[in-house]
């Protein structure tokens, strides 16, 4: 009898994480799947302090206003010195949108950095899984 109410225990606790698992596929399975962001700047070489700054800037207002901001990491390539790279991962499309109309946005991006840009390379990107997200 103990044998008997222990599997069924088991099992009970299994169809809810079954049932967990299951409700999370289905929001990944819809248009709410993360959505990155892998951009390449080219800027002039009396430009890139300001561009740094700039970018940092935008950094931090993002990871400090936006909820929905999975990632926003800065890279610089050494063997190409006036090249930036940022990657920026989003929980969904609304995310991104409200990022993209964000006033900071249009501040920094829009007024400021975009007369920076020598030559700029965008890629919207769709995870393949979700493995790597921390939230």
């Amino acid at each position: 009898m103990k044998k008997h109410i222990l599997h069924l225990i088991i099992i009970s606790i299994m169809m809810v994480i079954s049932s967990n698992l299951s409700a999370q596929q289905k929001k990944v399975s819809n248009n709410e799947k993360p959505i990155a962001l892998f951009i390449e700047f080219q800027f002039e070489t009396k430009d890139m302090n300001l561009a740094v700054e700039l970018l940092t800037e935008m950094q931090n207002q993002t990871i400090e206003h936006e909820e929905g901001c999975i990632a926003y990491d800065i890279l610089k390539n050494n063997e190409e010195p006036n090249t930036i790279y940022i990657y920026e991962c989003y929980e969904n499309k609304a995310a991104l949108d409200a990022h993209n109309k964000a006033s900071y946005f249009k501040e920094i991006v829009d007024k400021k950095l975009s007369t920076l840009i020598k030559e700029q390379k965008i890629l919207k990107l769709n995870l393949i899984n979700d493995l790597g997200i921390m939230m």
